[in-house]
């Protein structure tokens, strides 16, 4: 076999290989883009003003829509939101948590189970006088996602 006929068939490998990935991203963004809205509701209860050192909560409420089956699989809060706020703890306890750059995720999927509801309650302190608002992010599994912003202001007591 000649140098040619190895460079041709790399070519023609390396084409259809590029050419399926094609195939396959444009068939998940496809699907991301035209799959339904997520089956439930979101409520956030939280103070809209605390003074500084103080200890709240906020609150998240999943419902399932119509009493239907919740398919949540994960929460994101924002760090715009919460930089101001230590974390003094949260329950239920998620099945796991992850640090992002810009937000934080809790995994609460065997938590939601089969239930129609699903409350998430974290406790915070207020550690820094400001503004502090940002985006909560409810998702399925597959990535759909319901996007609440809340805002909590800090005051000197």
């Amino acid at each position: 076999m000649t140098n040619r006929h190895i460079v041709f068939i790399a070519v023609v490998v390396t084409f259809l290989i590029t050419s399926l990935a094609w195939v396959g991203i444009g068939f998940a963004g496809y699907h991301l883009y035209t799959s339904p809205p997520p089956n439930f509701e979101v409520v956030v209860d939280t103070p809209e003003v605390v003074t500084l050192g103080e200890e709240f909560s906020l609150t998240l409420s999943v419902k399932g829509s119509n009493g239907g089956e919740l398919n949540l699989e994960s929460i994101d809060l924002y760090r715009d939101l919460l930089d101001g706020f230590e974390i003094l703890s949260v329950h239920p306890k998620p099945d796991a948590a992850a640090g992002y750059e810009d937000f934080l995720t809790y995994y609460c999927g065997t938590a939601s189970g089969s239930s129609s509801e699903f409350t998430l309650t974290i406790m915070l302190k207020a550690k820094e006088v400001g503004d502090w608002g940002g985006e909560i992010d409810c998702c399925t599994p597959m990535m759909n996602y319901l996007t609440n912003y809340t805002e909590i202001s800090v005051v000197e007591p």
